[in-house]
């Protein structure tokens, strides 16, 4: 997950470079057509770090319902060799 996180991170970073340099072009004020694409980059990488937040959302969840089913399969083992010591007595 952290893998695609920074894959994520490296690409909006790119498309904002990408903007930018649209933006500092050779004329002294950007044309319509670039401050569109700028504005597109710009929703485009609010969406995908939405789309990021949302998945570490997820994964924390998921990790915390495998410790809970980790803890509980726990306290069956312990409950389970309870019984075998005391049916060995």
């Amino acid at each position: 997950m952290q893998k695609n996180s920074r894959m994520v991170t490296s690409l909006a970073m790119a498309l904002l470079f990408a903007g930018s340099l649209l933006v500092a072009g050779c004329s002294s004020s950007p044309s319509e057509e670039e401050l569109n694409q700028l504005k597109s980059l710009r929703e485009e990488v609010a969406a995908l770090q939405k789309e990021v937040e949302a998945k570490e959302r997820d994964k924390t969840a998921a990790n915390q319902a495998v410790a809970e089913k980790e803890a509980k399969l726990k306290k069956c083992n312990d409950d389970q060799q309870i019984v075998k010591q005391r049916l060995g007595q």
